[in-house]
């Protein structure tokens, strides 16, 4: 969890002036982030405070523009960066390597549901959610029994979308809301705060461990910037506004001392077992071969015949979900799947059908039958968080 150092040592550190022949500090940032331009005046005050320089490099990313693997964070931190800025951490969540360093956070940026201020901008609109694809916002919907939502290419479709009436509300990343209101000052967004496992987010630096003493400094300029209000000016337009109902969690977010470190006090969230030993869950052996006949049939050409994928995400291993921290639940995996899959024909199966693909996906990522059958009735409502345990 977060470790805190002494004050004398954190005063030391900020007041160190770095060596004359020091090389600038190599900052990465995510180019494309919705809080670009935030980030580059967070980085302008906390580097300045801290007394060093700095270069801002703008990493090619694999994948499409705005999305980053950890796998390219950490790359990236072993051979191009010293440290990145801007990285968004899940605030219940130990999802980064334990080889990184987090530093405080600098805003908190959490998923709400929104809708267009304008009483009548919805009133012919369907009552559905829209949520882009492969986030956050789609588990989300799912927890939160949105079961009808309409699933988009990203962020900015789930935006235009919401605005044309084409959906009543939609699930969005808040900082991507406040870039699009500036883009379109005539647009105003209605906030609701979303209550999923992975609706809290912040923005953080983020180096690895041998750069930790780094992440110490400049946790200790973020400290010093929020103290004397020069940080809360600067992030003032990116913060929730009241009307998401979560202002009192900003201030707890900042009291955090130090440095945090990912995976060194295990996830706050509960996990249902470990790589070393098979956890169970509620499903019956019996459902496994009805429900491996069915994904051979209606979801192996787009997820692969051994679920590693293909045209749609793999749904084992930890491409699927990670071996601890995981952010999905066994009831939101089969909300979204009853409701959007199979893609050509969703929500069409049987809700026996369905139950015995999600013994199938239970099975194939290593848990063991409880001897207890998944119900279709209650499978919705299965909190179980959702590791994927198979090599």
């Amino acid at each position: 969890m977060r470790k805190s150092l002494p004050a004398a040592m954190l005063l030391t550190l900020a007041a160190a002036a770095p060596a004359a022949n020091s090389a600038p500090v190599r900052l990465c940032r995510f180019a494309h982030s919705a809080t670009a331009s935030l980030d580059r005046q967070v980085a302008k005050a906390v580097f300045e405070h801290a007394g060093l320089a700095y270069t801002m490099v703008d990493p090619r990313l694999g994948g499409a523009p705005g999305r980053a693997s950890a796998a390219d964070v950490t790359k990236l931190l072993a051979t191009r960066c010293d440290a990145f800025i801007g990285v968004p951490v899940a605030r219940r969540i130990d999802h980064l390597r334990p080889a990184s360093t987090l530093s405080i956070p600098y805003l908190d940026a959490d998923f709400v549901k929104f809708r267009p201020v304008a009483a009548d901008a919805a009133a012919h609109a369907p009552d559905s959610v829209a949520v882009a694809y492969a986030s956050p916002a789609q588990i989300i919907a799912a927890q939160e029994h949105d079961h009808a939502f309409d699933v988009l290419a990203d962020t900015r479709a789930v935006l235009r979308a919401v605005v044309r009436g084409d959906d009543a509300s939609g699930i969005a990343w808040y900082p991507s809301i406040v870039a699009y209101e500036q883009r379109h000052p005539q647009a105003h967004f209605r906030l609701q705060p979303t209550h999923s496992s992975i609706s809290q987010w912040q923005l953080s630096f983020l180096t690895d461990r041998s750069h930790a003493a780094l992440a110490r400094r400049i946790t200790a300029s973020v400290r010093a910037l929020r103290r004397d209000g020069s940080l809360p000016r600067l992030s003032a337009p990116w913060q929730l506004r009241p009307d998401a109902d979560t202002a009192p969690r900003a201030q707890a977010a900042f009291a955090q001392d130090a440095v945090y470190h990912p995976g060194d006090g295990g996830s706050m969230l509960r996990t249902a077992g470990s790589a070393q030993g098979a956890a169970t869950a509620d499903f019956a052996q019996q459902q496994v071969d009805p429900g491996r006949q069915l994904f051979a049939t209606d979801c192996a050409r787009c997820h692969g015949a051994q679920l590693q994928g293909g045209t749609a995400p793999a749904l084992r291993g930890p491409g699927f979900a990670p071996s601890s921290g995981s952010t999905m639940t066994v009831g939101g995996i089969y909300q979204y799947m009853s409701t959007n899959m199979p893609a050509d024909k969703p929500g069409q199966l049987q809700p026996r059908q369905y139950a015995d693909i999600m013994a199938y996906l239970l099975h194939a990522n290593g848990y063991a039958p409880s001897g207890l059958a998944l119900d279709p009735a209650h499978a919705g409502d299965d909190q179980t968080p959702f590791d994927s345990f198979a090599k």
